[in-house]
């Protein structure tokens, strides 16, 4: 949506231009001149299509609530960033000219101030999708390199007169031009839906609710569709606004449906029920494949073959440090056997079915290798894509491709950190190095006690959570000291983190560590009341027309397919979700906005930790693309956290 800049642009500009410029809602251009729509297209002299002519009008966050907001939407925008180009940054500017969003040739996004208090106008919560669509729809011009055009022309515009006519001879600005664009504007609306979606906003919240595009271009003009005159320049672009809306809503509401494969195969994933989580991750990247699809089918591998690596080592079979492989937080603190005579870890290891199980945990490691390295592929700068590989390689026992992928293409690429430091003490670990492995560990823990972490530095930095590094860096630590003999050394490890967490007031650090240092004290919570998702659990009968809550008055029904199945999927105005299959039964439930309670002391909106202080340290703890999840087995339910605030939940 590339809306006319300022008033001082706008004054370059005739009145013919503005109107076509609005009949394509602004789209990719607006360093035309006036005789840009002639015969010929001539090249701009257009200073704005630099943020160096911006950034004097820019408003620093720090300043401005909404423009933090702006920021912070922005920033989870850029998880989804498929590129190997740099990523975009975004400014937001001072504007006479209202609502507009913009792309620039150099590479940077604007976004009026005022577009962000149009966006607010829908509503506080509203605003938040609405402003992830219209940026996430400058992101995918950015990535599809939409904006080839105004390079060109700045290009000529540097040329001699002669050059430059030369190299004009023979374009035109005709009518398949501008159906170029228009495509070019539905295929960034395609993708930034999908984009917005992936990392948790609502596409619902686009579709379902008052025709966006209309009221976008009323604030833009400052005038209501509804009363302007059919000879202005005004109802020409709101008929054009209300054609894009339709199309949109024919083509996007389909587009939306299939995006909540995604959020299926997150809902699996976090829940354990890896094969749904393949299915529904599969079926999701075969329409829209993309770096975070195929990090989240290698994580589905990598916790199947984690499953069965666990049991070996638990049961004695396999003689190596239980080390813990940071794709979630696991409260769990499982007893590992500590005694085994010589003769039964012989027998263990020559066992038939040991040796079955190590050849299954290494072909499925193999398919998440194949992911891993795919993700790299499309995305060589993103940091996690590398240690998840690395990782994958360590959990195979091959620590000589680990080494290969950290100090051969990690650390020359990013420069050393905390999370490759950790995985190289892993490593040497692995490889019998104990004494080197605990010199390794322990500057681990140093750099991640007294240094700031690489990803607060930049969000391409962002490779694993604070907590997550954290606590991985203290279990593997603990258990070389306990596989190597030291079991009293661990045990004061875990009373250092209990310690430092509970003066950096991280309650679930805290309680993790309690759980390791006495495992007995942490016993099950027996389920009280089963938990539900407006007034429906799993496997209820999904009474079509007969809703139980005044909220749920009004509903929007979608098909969903899924390998050639099915099925129906309920959105209301309450913020609740339900897939229902072909009985009528409830497959999936969540709630993913609005004012809902789950219970009596945890809200939409509150704080994350509502959550520890409602239901207590979760079972598991994830960090996926679209947030952080936190999922209470005894209570079937998994509390979706963004931003630090309690973002929806669903069932399991």
């Amino acid at each position: 949506m590339n809306i006319i800049k300022n008033a001082a642009a706008r004054q370059t500009i005739t009145a013919k231009c503005v109107l076509l410029v609005m009949l394509l809602v602004m789209v990719l251009s607006t360093g035309w001149t006036a005789t840009a729509f002639g015969k010929s297209l001539a090249p701009p002299a257009d200073p704005a299509q630099s943020i160096t002519y911006w950034k004097p009008h820019t408003i620093s966050p720090r300043h401005d609530a909404l423009v933090e907001k702006a920021q912070a939407i922005f920033s989870v925008l850029l998880r989804a960033w498929d590129s190997s180009r740099l990523e975009p940054s975004l400014y937001v500017v001072e504007s006479a000219a209202g609502p507009w969003a913009a792309s620039l040739a150099d590479g940077n996004i604007l976004l009026s101030r005022a577009a962000i208090e149009a966006c607010v106008n829908f509503g506080e919560h509203r605003a938040e999708h609405l402003l992830a669509f219209v940026l996430a729809h400058e992101l995918a011009h950015q990535r599809a390199d939409d904006l080839w055009h105004q390079r060109f022309f700045r290009l000529v515009g540097n040329q001699s007169p002669e050059s430059a006519q030369k190299m004009l001879r023979g374009l035109q600005m005709d009518d398949k031009l501008v159906a170029n664009i228009e495509q070019k504007e539905a295929q960034a609306d395609h993708d930034g839906l999908i984009m917005m979606a992936s990392v948790g906003y609502d596409p619902y919240q686009i579709l379902d609710k008052n025709d966006f595009f209309t009221q976008w271009v009323e604030n833009i003009w400052q005038n209501s569709c509804l009363v302007t005159q059919a000879s202005t320049a005004e109802a020409e672009a709101c008929k054009q606004a209300q054609s894009r809306a339709l199309r949109a809503q024919a083509q996007l509401s389909n587009v939306a449906t299939q995006s909540l494969l995604y959020e299926l195969g997150v809902q699996a994933f976090v829940a354990g029920n890896y094969y749904d989580a393949n299915r529904y991750f599969t079926a999701y990247g075969r329409d829209y494949p993309s770096r975070a699809v195929l990090t989240a089918l290698g994580l589905t591998q990598m916790a199947k073959a984690l499953q069965i690596h666990q049991e070996l080592i638990h049961t004695g079979a396999l003689q190596k440090p239980d080390f813990y492989y940071p794709l979630l937080l696991d409260a769990t603190a499982a007893a590992t056997p500590s005694n085994h005579s010589k003769n039964t870890t012989k027998r263990a290891s020559q066992d038939a079915m040991t040796q079955q199980q190590l050849d299954k945990i290494r072909q499925i490691l193999d398919k998440a290798n194949d992911y891993f390295e795919k993700a790299i592929r499309l995305e060589p700068n993103h940091r996690k894509s590398y240690l998840l590989l690395a990782m994958s390689y360590l959990m195979a026992d091959n620590t000589f491709m680990a080494r290969g992928v950290l100090q051969g293409k990690y650390i020359p690429r990013f420069q050393q950190d905390a999370a490759s430091e950790l995985l190289l003490a892993m490593t040497s670990a692995l490889e019998k190095k104990s004494s080197r492995a605990q010199r390794e560990f322990e500057k681990t823990l140093k750099q991640l006690a007294h240094e700031k972490p690489p990803h607060k530095q930049s969000q391409q930095g962002n490779s694993l959570p604070d907590d997550l590094l954290i606590y991985t860096a203290y279990h593997n630590y603990a258990a070389l000291l306990t596989h190597t003999g030291s079991p009293d050394k661990a045990q004061d490890l875990w009373k250092n983190l209990a310690t430092a967490a509970k003066q950096q007031t991280n309650p679930f650090l805290f309680r993790l560590a309690l759980n390791h240092l006495n495992p007995e004290s942490a016993p099950s919570q027996p389920r009280a009341k089963a938990l539900q998702v407006a007034g429906k659990r799993l496997g209820d009968t999904f009474l079509n027309g007969t809703e139980t809550s005044p909220a749920q008055a009004s509903k929007t029904e979608s098909e969903l397919w899924i390998e050639g199945d099915l099925y129906h999927v309920y959105r209301f105005d309450d913020g609740s979700r339900f897939v229902v299959g072909k009985d009528q039964r409830i497959l999936s439930a969540w709630q993913a906005s609005g004012r809902q309670r789950l219970t009596k002391g945890l809200a939409l909106g509150d704080s994350a930790d509502r959550s520890l202080k409602t239901f207590g340290v979760p079972n598991r703890r994830m960090h996926m693309l679209s947030g952080e999840y936190l999922a209470y087995d005894d209570y079937g339910i998994a509390i979706h956290i963004d931003n630090h605030k309690i973002a929806g939940w669903f069932l399991y």
